[in-house]
């Protein structure tokens, strides 16, 4: 209920935000990232996706529905890209999946390794892996701009990460969920940029998405 409430008041707060200056949208951002992440270690997450252990990877086929789309097929070699990424971070561990006369058949058997345990966490269904709290630096710009549905005020931000940031989460294999360093170089949690974009109507700021903690590749 506390957490409830602590959302609810944040709600309320970028509704009178009318005209904000940085400082005030510095503070409703952090407040946000705060809220959802009271024990300081889930402010940046890595999405695997809905998994139990042990798994067993798999290939899905199938046809495209009425619009065109094969959402199982391309959820499932997500997954399965994600799963031995993991792997290559130590967070998870792979062993090959061999036919009867001990050949590999293309697929792994995964599961948790005792560092995945530490650092698992679940976002609605999806695990995820998370680390650190997210700290806003500055607001490093602002800008107005007019949608279909009115006008959105799209603001980027400057911040770090506090608290443990392991060793795994600095690889720049994350690189391919989102551009975080340059290539093949260690990623700086020290200086990242991210936006946030809000619906200005009659005044008052909406978020378009909930201030929280960074899910990557949800």
């Amino acid at each position: 209920m506390a957490l409830i409430k602590k959302i609810f008041m944040l709600i309320i707060t970028l509704f009178l935000l009318a005209g904000c200056n940085d400082s005030k949208l510095q503070k409703v951002l952090q407040e946000g990232f705060d809220s959802s992440n009271p024990t300081g270690k889930t402010g940046i997450c890595f999405t695997v996706g809905v998994v139990d252990y042990p798994y067993t990877s798999i290939e899905v086929t199938g046809e495209p529905d009425q619009w065109g789309e094969l959402y199982p097929v391309v959820a499932n070699r997500k997954l399965n890209k994600r799963l031995a990424l993991f792997s290559q971070l130590g967070l998870l561990s792979e062993q090959p999946v061999v036919d009867k006369d001990g050949k590999p058949t293309g697929f792994y058997h995964y599961d948790l390794t005792e560092l995945g345990k530490k650092y698992r966490y679940y976002h609605n269904d999806d695990q995820v892996f998370c680390f650190g709290r997210m700290v806003v630096d500055a607001i490093t710009k602002k800008r107005e701009e007019t949608s279909n549905l009115g006008k959105v005020l799209s603001v980027d931000y400057r911040y770090h990460i506090e608290g443990e940031i392991p060793q795994w989460a600095t690889s720049p294999l994350l690189n391919q969920y989102r551009f975080l360093s340059r290539k093949n170089e260690p990623i700086d949690w020290s200086k990242q940029l991210d936006n946030q974009r809000f619906d200005k109507r009659q005044d008052k700021l909406y978020s378009q998405v909930p201030i929280r903690s960074k899910i990557i590749g949800y």
